[in-house]
């Protein structure tokens, strides 16, 4: 202990002595020598400071890529650090520039040096102007080369401590906004190459370029730089939701970034009204919830939509594709982190038919429920009832696929791609929809003022009215030849359930709107059998 107090006085002592010489020694120069000396180190402070300023400036926006994306690391994710750098290296480099700044010694005598001019007179007096120029310049680099080196260390050390804190902290956020945002995830589905996923890619608004990780992490927990200079949001928190997205796996562009669906695919024979049943459903769902003010409704495909729509005023429909499942979204656009809404597939009766179709119905395998269109037209006995009693002109357009061939080859590729055991029921639920109910023919045995006046009169055979509409449903197809076809679906799903519906509410011949009924309560079925959150939209439409 007496050995370093010793020490410390003794370099006290030395620091005290070289004080003093310093001092004697600054005291023997001449005045106007000391005086030029103070503004030499003067100007060489201030370009000290410009030389750093400029090295930041010119490296604002210098961000580290990150190698495996079109994504920059955030400022405390790596950032920082490699700006850190580059303006240290910058500034290293004009702190020995004598040529850059015009607020220096050093620059004018440089620019000085190097006039050329023809007239004698002005060559003269610059070269009488550079000799104390350049004195002082070399003073000026000389102070700038000392006094900065010394300032550059202390300040790039300390920038160095709070970058290395700042990592720190982010380090430890990541997991958290990373954990965060997972828990936000909707498991989605591409309707083109069927792939499921959790995070979707998403479009940079700016530039265009597609992102395939944008979630929080060392590019940023809420906003992150995309490689064009712009930030995008890249958490649920901060709306990500609302950039366009697209499957990670196709590139096919989504109608929504994280949608909370119901899907449900239609399936049927051709003409049996698929294309009517869905035209008339997203009318009567958008229009219901635009009158109970339930929000911003989006619609994708929108052409699509424009197509169906026109099928509603005009009341006459065109063949949906035969070689393609189509999707069809109707979203319910809210403020927190997905959307809500369901997905119709129009699946064409080719694919279900065909054992040669390359491109099987993958969709099944996340479904949420199934609607069977059933044309009872298509059974030869009802045309012939109807024409008898109505003419022949309200069977045009039938259905010439046979019921019990679609619902035999819908339950073989549903095992097939659900990957369904034998003797095993599934518990997806099963609209079976009878089509064209409001043929007064069949519309005078199933139609719903039939069924309530059955309800009614026999209310002790029925739990409630839902179990008088199938009761009733099922007996009418049963009667019209198709109870091998229930059968065969009822031993493989343990939820199936009949309803009685009119799409376009008249013959479609007679060109006139849609008037339809019984179209919401299928889906409405199907999202109360599922337990599926829509219900609560789907049961204030059906009342």
């Amino acid at each position: 202990m007496e050995d370093l107090k010793i020490k410390l006085e003794e370099l006290s002592y030395n620091i005290t002595a070289a004080t003093s010489k310093i001092g004697e020694w600054w005291g023997a120069i001449p005045p106007f020598i000391q005086t030029a000396l103070k503004i030499a180190m003067i100007v060489a402070c201030i370009n000290i400071i410009l030389s750093l300023i400029k090295a930041i400036i010119a490296n604002k926006s210098t961000w580290k890529p990150k190698p495996d994306c079109e994504l920059m690391f955030s400022f405390s994710g790596g950032s920082g650090q490699y700006q850190r750098s580059h303006i240290y290296s910058d500034a290293h480099k004009l702190l020995f520039d004598k040529t850059w700044s015009y607020i220096s010694f050093a620059g004018l005598a440089f620019r000085l040096g190097n006039i050329e001019n023809t007239s004698k007179t002005i060559t003269f007096l610059a070269s009488l102007a550079y000799i104390p120029l350049a004195i002082l310049g070399m003073t000026e680099m000389v102070f700038r080369a000392v006094l900065g080196v010394v300032f550059y260390f202390i300040v790039n050390l300390i920038y160095l401590l709070f970058l290395l804190l700042l990592g720190i902290i982010n380090l430890a956020l990541m997991p958290i906004f990373n954990l965060i945002d997972k828990s936000t995830y909707e498991t989605q589905h591409c309707p083109t190459c069927y792939s499921t996923f959790r995070l979707p890619a998403f479009e940079c608004p700016h530039c265009g370029k597609i992102h395939n990780k944008l979630y929080p992490g060392r590019c940023g927990v809420i906003w992150a730089k995309c490689s064009c200079g712009h930030f995008i949001p890249c958490a649920s928190m901060s709306k990500r939701k609302k950039l366009a997205s697209y499957c990670p796996n196709c590139n096919q562009m989504l109608a929504g970034a994280n949608i909370k669906s119901l899907t449900v695919q239609v399936v049927g024979g051709n003409s049996s009204g698929k294309t009517a049943y869905i035209a008339a459903f997203q009318h009567l769902y958008r229009n219901a919830n635009s009158a109970q003010s339930a929000g911003k409704i989006k619609v994708s495909p929108s052409d699509d939509f424009d197509l169906l729509e026109t099928h509603y005023r005009t009341g006459r429909t065109e063949k949906s594709s035969t070689d393609a499942v189509h999707a069809y979204y109707v979203l319910h656009e809210g403020s927190g982190h997905s959307d809500q809404g369901i997905v119709l597939y129009d699946v064409p009766d080719e694919i279900i038919l065909s054992e040669q179709y390359e491109r099987n119905p993958l969709n099944f395998g996340y479904s949420d429920g199934v609607i069977i269109i059933v044309d009872p037209l298509s059974v030869r006995s009802v045309r012939k009832e109807c024409e008898s009693a109505l003419g022949a002109g309200y069977t045009d357009g039938y259905s010439d696929d046979s019921t019990e061939d679609i619902i035999i080859h819908f339950i073989n590729k549903y095992s097939e791609v659900a990957g369904r055991r034998a003797r095993k029921m599934s518990d997806m639920p099963v609209a079976v929809v009878i089509a064209k109910a409001d043929i007064s023919t069949i519309k005078q045995k199933i139609g719903m003022v039939k069924i309530k006046a059955n309800y009614k009169s026999n209310e002790s055979q029925f739990r409630n009215f839902d179990e008088a509409r199938d009761t009733m449903c099922r007996h009418y197809l049963s009667d019209i030849g198709l109870a091998n076809s229930l059968n065969n679906l009822e031993s493989v799903f343990s939820h199936v359930s009949y309803f009685p519906v009119s799409a376009i509410g008249h013959a479609e011949k007679e060109q006139a709107p849609f008037d339809p009924w019984g179209v919401i309560e299928p889906v409405d079925w199907i999202a109360r059998a599922s337990q599926n959150s829509i219900q609560n939209v789907t049961k204030q439409i059906v009342g």
